[in-house]
C-alpha cells in the first residue's frame, strides 16, 4: 500500500485508504471537462445514449430552451429504450420556485405523466424549514435555511461530478468544474445508491406536482411532526449507507498497485450530523507538506473557522486561493438584500487578507480573484502539488464551497482523486492553470478601490448572517 502513496509523493495522505471507501480506475477513464458548453453537450449526448439508467442530482433544473432540450432528449431515450429508468433529485425550495409561470417541477411533470413506472422525481425538503419559517418565509428566502446541493450526473456506468447546476448559465458562461469518470460501475452504483437513500427521506412528486413521503420507507416527516425524530431517522439511513459502502469498497494492500488512480467519495449533511466531508477536508489540508502547494477554489469565499485555522496556523504548505471578483459573483445586480452579497464576500476576503498581512504570510498564502468579461465564477475544490512537483497528484471536486452553508446547512458530496497517471495529472494542472489565467492576484490597492468599499449595512449583515451564505 505504501508504494502507491510513495509514487505520488503523498505518504502523509495514506489515511484515506483506511477511513474512506476507495474506487480504483485507470487515469485514462477520467476526463476533465473545461467549458460549460462542453458540459452541456456531454449531458445531452449521454442522455441520448444511455440504456440502463439516467440519474441526476442537482439543486434545480432551469426552465429555458437548453434545459427543455435536455428533458426532451431524456424523454426520447425513455421512449426508445424500455429498460431505461430515470431519477431526478432536486431541492424542494428551489425546485418549486416559480419564475415566469414555470419551475423545475413543472418542467419535469410531463415525464412523470408519460413514464409513471420508469421515471421518478424527488425533492429534498430541509427539516429546519417548518412552523412559522415555512409559513412566512417567501420563495428565495426559504432557501437560506438549507438545500439539497449535491451535483451528480449518472449515465449507465459513467458519471459526471460537478459543482454545476442544470441551468442555462451553467451551460454557457458560468465557470465551474466538471469531471467525467467513464465505465466505473462501482462508483456509479455508489452514487446511484446515495441518491436512492436521500430520496427515502425526500418528498416524491407526482404528475400533478403534488408531494408526498413514502411511509413504508420513512415513519417521520421533514416538516410535519417531530424534528428530532426526522433527523435521527434520516441520519440513520445515511450512516448505514456510509458503513455499508465503506465495508463493500474497503481497500486491501495488494489492490493499490492494480490501478494508477484512486477515487475517494465523501458526504456532508450538516442537518443530519453527517460530517465525513468536512473532517476529510481538514485532514487533507493538514496532510500537505512543507513546500507542497494547494490551489484552493470556492465559488463563494466564506471559509469555516476550521479551514481558516488549517490554512493560517497549522499547514506548512503554500496556498493559492481562488475566488470570484465582485463582477464575477453570481449575485451581482440582484435585487434587494441579495444585491449586497458581492460586497459581503469582499468584506470577508479583505478581513482574511488583513490576517495574512498581520501574520506575514503573503509568501505562503496568495489570493486570486477570477474576472472574465461576461462570465461568473462558481468553481470550487482543490488541487495538491507535492514538493518539487510541477503537476498535481490530487484533486477534490464536487459541490461544497467550503463555507458554513456547505458544512452546516446543505447536503453535499465530492470526490478526492489521487493519481500517478501523467496524462491525468496534466489535465488537472491545465484545469487549474486555466482558472488562474483569468485571475488577478489580490493586494491592498485592489481592496482600496472606490468600488470595493463595503457599505456599513453589509458589514453588519455579515456579522449577523455569515453562517447563511
Amino acid at each position: 500500500m505504501n508504494s502507491f502513496w510513495r509514487s505520488v509523493k503523498m505518504d502523509r495522505f495514506k489515511w484515506m485508504t483506511k477511513e474512506l471507501p476507495g474506487f480504483g480506475v485507470n487515469g485514462s477513464q477520467i476526463r476533465v471537462i473545461s467549458q460549460p458548453a462542453d458540459f452541456y453537450q456531454e449531458l445531452l449526448t449521454r442522455s441520448g445514449s444511455s440504456s440502463k439508467r439516467i440519474v441526476m442530482a442537482s439543486l434545480y433544473l432551469g426552465t429555458g430552451s437548453k434545459e427543455n432540450s435536455l428533458v426532451q432528449r431524456i424523454q426520447t431515450s425513455l421512449v426508445d429504450k424500455p429498460s431505461l429508468r430515470g431519477n431526478f433529485l432536486l431541492d424542494w425550495c428551489r425546485g418549486t420556485r416559480v419564475t415566469g409561470g414555470v419551475s423545475s417541477a413543472s418542467t419535469l411533470a410531463p415525464l412523470l405523466d408519460k413514464f409513471q413506472t420508469r421515471f421518478r422525481v424527488f425533492m429534498y425538503h430541509t427539516p429546519h424549514l417548518r412552523g412559522l419559517y415555512k409559513k412566512y418565509l417567501p420563495a428565495r428566502w426559504n432557501e437560506t435555511i438549507g438545500l439539497q446541493h449535491c451535483k451528480i450526473y449518472i449515465f449507465d456506468d459513467s458519471l459526471i461530478i460537478s459543482g454545476a447546476n442544470l441551468s442555462n448559465d451553467y451551460f454557457t458562461n458560468r465557470q465551474d468544474r466538471y469531471v467525467l469518470i467513464e465505465n466505473c460501475e462501482k462508483l456509479a452504483d455508489f452514487y446511484d445508491n446515495l441518491v436512492t437513500r436521500i430520496s427515502q427521506f425526500s418528498l416524491e412528486m407526482d404528475k400533478a406536482q403534488e408531494f408526498s413521503i413514502d411511509n413504508s420507507k420513512l415513519k417521520s416527516h421533514p416538516f410535519e411532526g417531530d424534528l428530532k425524530e426526522f433527523k435521527q431517522e434520516s441520519s440513520d439511513i445515511i450512516q448505514q449507507f456510509i458503513s455499508e459502502e465503506k465495508e463493500k469498497n474497503k481497500l486491501e494492500e495488494n489492490e493499490m498497485s492494480k490501478y494508477d488512480t484512486w477515487i475517494f467519495p465523501t458526504i456532508q449533511m450538516g442537518p443530519l450530523d453527517i460530517v465525513q466531508d468536512s473532517e476529510a477536508t481538514v485532514q487533507i489540508l493538514r496532510s500537505g507538506e512543507k513546500s507542497g502547494r494547494f490551489t484552493f477554489g470556492s465559488g463563494y469565499f466564506n471559509l469555516t473557522q476550521d479551514y481558516l485555522d488549517e490554512i493560517l496556523h497549522k499547514s506548512e504548505s503554500e496556498f493559492d486561493l481562488l475566488m470570484a471578483h465582485p463582477n464575477a459573483n453570481g449575485f451581482l445586480g440582484a435585487r434587494g438584500f441579495a444585491g449586497g452579497i458581492p460586497h459581503a464576500y469582499t468584506h470577508i476576503a479583505r478581513k482574511f487578507y488583513n490576517k495574512i498581512d498581520k501574520l506575514g504570510l503573503h509568501d505562503r498564502i496568495r489570493m486570486h480573484e477570477y474576472q472574465r468579461e461576461g462570465w461568473t465564477f462558481h468553481a470550487k475544490g482543490l488541487w495538491y502539488y507535492p514538493p518539487d512537483s510541477k503537476l498535481p497528484t490530487m484533486t477534490m471536486v464536487g459541490s461544497p464551497n467550503f463555507g458554513y452553508r456547505s458544512v452546516d446547512k446543505d447536503l453535499e458530496t465530492q470526490i478526492t482523486i489521487v493519481t500517478r497517471c501523467p496524462e491525468l495529472q496534466e489535465q488537472l494542472h491545465q484545469e487549474q492553470k486555466n482558472l488562474l489565467d483569468n485571475c488577478n492576484t489580490v493586494n491592498h490597492q485592489e481592496f482600496d478601490k472606490e468600488e470595493r468599499k463595503v457599505p456599513l449595512w453589509v458589514k453588519m449583515f455579515v456579522k449577523g448572517a455569515r453562517h447563511y451564505f
